[in-house]
């Protein structure tokens, strides 16, 4: 469905990638500021992990109930507020005077980024024809890795020029200038039907997903194990409660009656929770085991987006026309190369920079192969009125994904270096065994992943 020309197409496409960018742009940049952030604050290792955390885990709470939200305001209403909320906790990060405020801020900022998410891959769904529809987007999907990846570079770059709060500056005009963009440009408003909002699902789900996340990342805590249980047990009454009800907030038989969609949702999740927290673990290796520079750090990890940016328009031109499996496997075996590249970093190696760079490699011509055909995939395999449920699911299970990364990450490094230690030479040896042990559950989550990649069900057209 398009009424636009085709330079309103791709003005649309610039802004809603710009809106996307956004996200793991914010996950990465501060990434390489955490020792400075540490330095200020007094926190501890595993308290740091919390300032990305507090952020996924507010985006992919809100996710759910957002979906809901979008279908009734309209999708470009939807992203411009989006951009208003990310732009005005960019700011409140910015000047943050404490640890609780910055980590207030970031856990606003899931907020509004969880209305640019949705309504981006959903516009663009909407927007483009469908013998466009898997270049567009391949690009789209394109920003989210690069967002993730030259976020170090560039976060580590403006950390040491100007201090860990100038990258949250740059933030603000971006983003701006992405719901500019699409105000200019998008004439067309959608909107889907609803009826009356899910209050229940909505807190069940909340309540679930905090517990669950809360209780896997301090393990090591007394009563943590519980607090975990207790979330499990509130989701498996969520998704019995979502079953029974007649408008539910998550349409959850969707995964039962649709193969594809499903077995691509679970393949996204896995591949996001074996890849997200790989930079998190590498620039802190990079920082402390190597003593390289934030900025030094910020260049080693640049390597990956730049193969991805190369090869992720390239992938998507072909996503439409070559079936999704042998794509998507193809690029969860190459991921999975690249972990095991990754587990076998020590304390002292000569050319650790190539070792790493080459590892990089392999797992951006992985998540290039992947991303673009199974997103895709998800997308054509819903209804038209499903397209926002649809994209919300996407970012869910991304960030649902990110969540499961750190928090595998976190309690290693909770379980061996200690959940308090400060990372200095003293922890270097334990924290290096916790980088390995991650990476390698990293591989076991692929190789689950590469099932249901392969066996993802047939296309709508021979099913």
């Amino acid at each position: 469905m398009t009424e636009l020309s085709t330079k309103q197409q791709y003005l649309i496409l610039v802004a809603t990638s710009l809106g996307v960018l956004m996200s793991p742009l914010l996950a990465s940049m501060i990434i390489l500021g955490l020792p400075a952030i540490s330095s200020e604050f007094l926190v501890s290792a595993r308290d740091l992990g919390w300032i990305n955390t507090a952020y996924v885990l507010a985006n992919v709470i809100f996710l759910v109930p957002a979906s809901w939200f979008v279908n009734r305001i309209g999708y470009k209403k939807s992203f411009i507020i989006g951009t208003a909320i990310l732009a005005a906790t960019a700011f409140l990060a910015a000047v943050s005077p404490n640890y609780a405020v910055l980590l207030a801020s970031r856990a606003l900022s899931g907020i509004g980024v969880a209305f640019l998410v949705i309504t981006g891959i959903a516009i663009i769904t909407r927007v483009f024809p469908p013998d466009k529809r898997g270049f567009a987007i391949a690009i789209n999907t394109t920003m989210v890795y690069i967002g993730g990846t030259v976020g170090p570079a560039l976060g580590g770059t403006l950390t040491e020029l100007f201090g860990w709060r100038s990258p949250f500056l740059l933030i603000i005009p971006l983003v701006l200038l992405s719901g500019i963009l699409l105000a200019l440009f998008m004439k067309t408003e959608f909107t889907v039907p609803v009826r009356k909002f899910d209050g229940i699902g909505a807190v069940l789900y909340a309540l679930a997903m905090f517990a669950l996340v809360f209780g896997i990342t301090t393990i090591t805590d007394s009563g943590s194990l519980l607090i975990a249980g207790i979330g499990l047990l509130l989701f498996i009454v969520f998704i019995w409660y979502e079953m029974r009800k007649e408008n539910p907030l998550l349409r959850v038989r969707l995964f039962a009656e649709n193969k594809r969609f499903a077995r691509s949702s679970y393949a996204a999740l896995l591949n996001y929770a074996a890849i997200y927290a790989v930079t998190y673990m590498v620039s802190l290796y990079l920082q402390s085991v190597g003593q390289l520079s934030a900025a030094e750090t910020g260049f080693i990890l640049l390597f990956q987006p730049l193969v991805q940016a190369a090869a992720t328009p390239v992938v998507g031109k072909f996503s439409g026309k070559v079936d999704a499996k042998y794509l998507t496997t193809a690029g969860m075996v190459l991921t999975i190369i690249g972990l095991l590249l990754l587990s076998g970093l020590g304390l002292s190696m000569t050319n650790v920079a190539l070792y790493i760079i080459i590892a990089q490699v392999f797992t951006a011509f992985g998540v290039s192969l992947f991303s673009a055909p199974n997103t895709t995939t998800i997308m054509s395999s819903v209804k038209p009125e499903e397209y926002s449920m649809a994209s919300s699911l996407v970012s869910v299970f991304r960030m649902a994904g990110m969540l499961l990364s750190m928090a595998v990450c976190m309690t290693v490094i909770s379980v061996i270096v200690g959940s308090t230690a400060l990372l200095g030479p003293a922890v270097y040896a334990e924290f290096t065994a916790a980088l390995r042990i991650s990476m390698l559950i990293s591989v076991a989550l692929s190789f689950v992943g590469l099932f249901f990649s392969w066996f993802r069900g047939p296309a709508p057209n021979q099913q």
